[in-house]
């Protein structure tokens, strides 16, 4: 498990109850109440901190293996950033005036401009392009986002990031991983009154093994209903369940990436982790 008594993971929990800073002399932005939290993450508090940090500390190993740390000059973006939960732990490296983020959710625009101080959080549509400009970012990271999107949207903003990209930075992203399967299994058994959502994803797929097997060839697996899409701007044309196998994420995003690094330790957070270079 992450350690809790690491510094910065410390600083972190801290500033749930008190004001705090980061070690470039920002102050730490707020949180939304614990619902909020939990609604868009499944915890909240200090469980919710150490699945960013445990994310965080993925990216940073991959950053090392390309050779590619932060500096507090870096520029990065959080693609899908909700209530910038994993944005606020990378302030330990990048000043917040270098932190920007994209979200289709208006609504969490307002929320995380507010939280942060910051209007650098601002939104954006399902589809690009963005108004970024060519070779911006260092890096582009993702939690949670490409785990839900239709393999035409995980293309389309893939193809996007290696635009805004600069020669050699970073995207990181999780996607649902294998063991998700079991859970979809397991859902199958549920009452429907116990959770609307749950009851979905046991009716996601008419034939699971067939989608356990397309993973299993390299493929990537999407599957959408009124009951898994986000709702609002979420909707089902191109949000769902999605879960990418590292073979699809070393060779289908193009020859303009080259693959750094993946990771899963369910045991810190429950979604796969891959880590690609603009080449």
């Amino acid at each position: 498990m992450t350690n809790p008594t690491a510094p910065w993971l410390q600083t972190l929990i801290d500033s749930l109850s008190s004001p705090q800073t980061s070690p470039l002399g920002d102050p730490l932005p707020r949180f939304p109440d614990e619902q909020m939290q939990r609604n868009t993450t499944g915890l909240s508090s200090e469980a919710a901190l150490n699945q960013a940090y445990a994310f965080y500390e993925n990216v940073q190993d991959a950053l090392g293996k390309a050779g590619k740390p932060l500096t507090p000059d870096s520029s990065v973006l959080d693609f899908g950033f909700g209530w910038g939960r994993i944005s606020r732990v990378f302030m330990k490296d990048v000043r917040l005036a270098n932190i920007h983020g994209i979200d289709v959710d208006p609504d969490f625009v307002s929320l995380t401009q507010s939280l942060f101080d910051s209007t650098q959080f601002i939104a954006c549509p399902a589809f690009p392009p963005t108004d970024f400009a060519a070779d911006t970012f260092d890096l582009v990271y993702s939690y949670s986002v490409f785990s839900h999107l239709s393999e035409k949207a995980c293309q389309a903003w893939m193809s996007e990031f290696h635009r805004i990209l600069k020669p050699g930075g970073l995207v990181a992203f999780t996607t649902r991983h294998e063991t998700f399967f079991d859970f979809c299994e397991w859902a199958k058994s549920q009452p429907p009154e116990n959770s609307s959502y749950i009851h979905a994803l046991g009716n996601l797929f008419p034939d699971l093994d067939a989608a356990r097997a397309a993973y299993k060839r390299g493929e990537i697996v999407h599957a959408s209903s009124s009951g898994v899409g986000g709702g609002g701007p979420r909707d089902s044309s191109f949000y769902g369940e999605t879960w990418i196998p590292e073979h699809y994420a070393r060779n289908s995003f193009g020859a303009g990436f080259e693959f750094v690094a993946g990771y899963f330790d369910g045991a810190k957070y429950d979604q796969a982790c891959f880590v690609l270079r603009k080449a």
